[in-house]
């Protein structure tokens, strides 16, 4: 469980986790008397781009959900109505266990505790100015910030290789890490101003089918491979610069995550980690269960389109950023 406690002290202390700080008797050296209380945010506010992305008519860059209804005492879907609240994006998974939703998705919530500022194509300069659109209440320490961008950033860089193959990898690797360090020191910012942050890694879109197409397509065959190391140095980077006291930011590795899925996808539910689940006449976010290709599942494939990623991903991701916001002693 994540833990905010009453008492100024604890901000100063760099500690692993609460438990370990009670054994150690830093609560009696605080002066005592201090009370912990479990971190429950009243706001939780979603950066980033369309991996985290909420429509306004509720639809989201995955495979969509259909609403069920009960037919003749049987459960089945409506196709003719969305249901947001299916198939959540992890930003989602998150809210919900600490009972917020968000405002372009309410479900059974008469009120929004969440906003939606990430949007579709953003890069890590887009960022302050997504900070800046919150609206309501400053930001505070009951509030909880949950940040995932940089594939877009990852994609302009790679595609200026793309322009020209006779630039210089490393070069254009360094320019990937000169923007993760940029999106590290962003977040400290955010963090600083009052905040719980919850930051994923950009996921390894080296291994996502838009690389793999760039092998063939190019007759290339290191072409994912150079994807990935721009991806791996971004995360670094970004990773490095961040304030590393476990107090102010957690940090889930979602490139990890998904190497370690597609080295070993039956072990973790997953049948497809390579291709796209849905049909190419249904571009995101229009995709729904109903416009899979055959064979394909909404939870057992890893992509959904070349890019983006599967309910079943985004599934995982939201079961991991949730542990890490409730093990973190924000």
């Amino acid at each position: 469980m994540s833990f905010k406690f009453s008492f100024a002290c604890l901000r100063a202390v760099r500690w692993p986790c609460a438990a370990a700080l009670m054994a150690a008797g830093l609560l009696a050296s605080c002066g005592g008397g201090g009370l912990v209380e479990p971190f429950v945010p009243t706001r939780v506010l979603a950066f980033g781009d369309e991996w985290s992305v909420i429509e306004a008519d509720g639809r989201k860059h995955t495979v969509n959900a259909f609403k069920q209804i009960t037919v003749n005492g049987v459960l089945t879907d409506d196709p003719t109505t969305f249901d947001c609240t299916r198939n959540p994006l992890w930003i989602q998974t998150v809210a919900s266990a600490f009972g917020l939703a968000f405002d372009r998705c309410l479900g059974t919530a008469t009120v929004a505790g969440g906003q939606m500022l990430a949007q579709v194509g953003r890069k890590v300069a887009d960022l302050p100015a997504q900070i800046a659109g919150v609206t309501g209440n400053v930001l505070g320490e009951k509030d909880l910030a949950l940040v995932m961008i940089g594939m877009h950033d990852i994609l302009e860089i790679y595609d200026q290789y793309v322009q020209d193959p006779t630039l210089s990898r490393d070069a254009l690797i360094a320019l990937a890490g000169d923007r993760g360090t940029a999106l590290g020191t962003q977040i400290n910012q955010l963090a600083l101003s009052g905040p719980a942050v919850v930051v994923l890694t950009v996921p390894d879109i080296g291994l996502s089918p838009f690389a793999l197409a760039q092998n063939t397509s190019t007759g290339d065959a290191t072409r994912s491979a150079f994807i990935t190391r721009l991806v791996e140095k971004f995360n670094n980077s970004m990773s490095v610069a961040l304030i590393n006291d476990g107090r102010l930011i957690g940090l889930v590795y979602a490139d990890v995550d998904v190497q370690t899925v597609v080295k070993f996808p039956t072990t973790f539910g997953f049948a497809n980690v390579n291709t796209a689940a849905c049909k190419d006449t249904a571009p995101l976010p229009t995709c729904t269960t109903a416009d899979l290709v055959d064979t394909a599942s909404a939870s057992t494939w890893l992509w959904a389109d070349d890019l983006r990623p599967s309910p079943g991903l985004q599934a995982r991701l939201g079961l991991l950023a949730d542990a890490r916001a409730r093990g973190n002693p924000f």
